[in-house]
């Protein structure tokens, strides 16, 4: 069996889990810190990144930057000793699993396997599905001057100005998109990018940060004519400048 899991810092247990996903056959990467680990997943092959929070190499701040990455596999963290302010700062980034040490080593194991096994699933798309995808993103920019969303490279061109965007960012900002200028509900925002969270209030909570980044690279462009305007109590809708909300919330 194939595959690759890059392992973002050392220690013995992540070594030790190492040696345990290596007999499972997939294959195992080293990266020494944030430098090599973006190297490393913009290369491609990677289908799951863990960070080794025990370790000076990684941090959480570098699972934000890899999430902006184009095709960035999911990224789990590894921690011995967490925090609850910590954990909650993770799973806002949009980490996928965040691993403790008292979870014991065939129970990581396990859920690293299953992340591995689901981006492995997804790269096995045939071309034909992938280009359909593609021509199906590429539909939201139609028609938004002064934006244009490019999905496979997850960039999004504000006034000629391109920015990053990380998974999450590129699902909100598709939906914003296809339904301008109509507002989208909170309700249907974060089941856009928390689809498996069956608790709407967790879900909700776990969208304003990435809603507000969001926010926050929009204006960062001085000369925008674009922003994400939040109606209090309906939902969020990209608004252009002097144009009127529509009143359809969906």
């Amino acid at each position: 069996m194939s595959g690759g899991l890059l392992i973002v810092g050392q220690s013995v247990l992540s070594d030790e889990i190492s040696t345990r996903i290596a007999e499972r056959g997939f294959v195992i990467d080293r990266a020494a810190g944030a430098r090599e680990a973006v190297a490393r997943v913009s290369q491609g092959e990677v289908y799951g990144v863990l960070l080794d929070l025990s370790s000076s190499q990684a941090t959480l701040d570098l699972a934000d930057t890899l999430q902006g990455l184009p095709g960035c596999p999911p990224v789990l963290v590894l921690d011995s000793t967490p925090t609850i302010d910590r954990v909650v700062d993770a799973l806002r980034i949009g980490v996928v699993d965040y691993l403790c040490e008292t979870d014991g080593l065939s129970e990581i194991v396990d859920r690293l396997t299953g992340q591995i096994m689901k981006a492995q699933a997804a790269n096995l798309k045939t071309p034909q599905v992938q280009r359909s995808a593609a021509m199906r993103r590429d539909s939201t920019s139609v028609g938004l001057p002064g934006l244009d969303l490019n999905a496979a490279r997850r960039m999004l061109v504000i006034e000629d100005m391109p920015v990053l965007l990380s998974s999450i960012e590129l699902n909100l900002i598709e939906a914003l998109m296809q339904r301008t200028p109509n507002l989208v509900s909170y309700e249907r925002m974060a089941s856009i990018a928390f689809p498996t969270t069956r608790d709407v209030g967790h879900a909700l909570r776990l969208l304003r940060p990435h809603i507000a980044r969001l926010r926050r690279k929009f204006e960062s462009v001085h000369n925008t004519r674009w922003r994400i305007s939040n109606f209090r109590g309906q939902g969020y809708v990209l608004q252009r400048i002097g144009v009127p909300v529509g009143t359809v919330v969906e």
